[in-house]
């Protein structure tokens, strides 16, 4: 959720309010009403359609609604769509595929203790009995880390199942 904060008139930064403020604790909502006043902050609305492969958001002119002179102003802070240029789009590719192959990587890493054949042994009390799940899964996310795409999809991890 985007958020802008007002100084002297003026909207002087727009971001997510985690970043705007990140050494406070907001609940699931984001910040209340008080806090927004308090902090000279209003919600950003982005109500647009946009292919985000190819396209982004970009702020427009800021201008102040005035619907009633007896309230507070209501801003109105706007974004347009805006093409990416194919050199944005190439850096956006690679920086993609370079973090999906970091992904794969620390996936494969957390699930190594699958492979382990101590682990499926029935002579050991619980044991896993749903490898093979796991052996599929892991072939699924070697692939993207041998080759990666910026546009992988990664498989959903399976739940160990143990027999004891």
């Amino acid at each position: 959720m985007l958020i802008a904060k007002i100084e002297n008139g003026q909207v002087v930064d727009v971001a997510d309010y985690q970043s705007m403020y990140p050494d406070t604790s907001f609940p699931s909502s984001g910040p209340n009403e008080q806090f927004m006043v308090e902090n000279n902050c209003m919600y950003v609305n982005t109500y647009l359609d946009y292919d985000p492969t190819t396209q982004c958001l970009v702020p427009a002119t800021p201008y102040i609604l005035i619907t009633d002179p007896a309230q507070p102003l209501n801003w109105v802070y706007t974004v347009e769509v805006a093409q990416l240029t194919p050199e944005q789009i190439q850096q956006m590719h690679d920086t993609l595929t370079t973090q999906n192959q970091a992904t794969a990587s620390q996936l494969l890493y957390a699930t190594d203790w699958t492979t382990i054949p101590d682990v499926t042994n029935p002579a050991n009390n619980p044991y896993l009995t749903n490898q093979n799940e796991f052996l599929i899964y892991r072939n699924a996310i070697r692939k993207i880390a041998v080759n990666p795409t910026w546009d992988a999809v990664f498989p959903e991890q399976p739940v160990a199942k143990w027999y004891s």
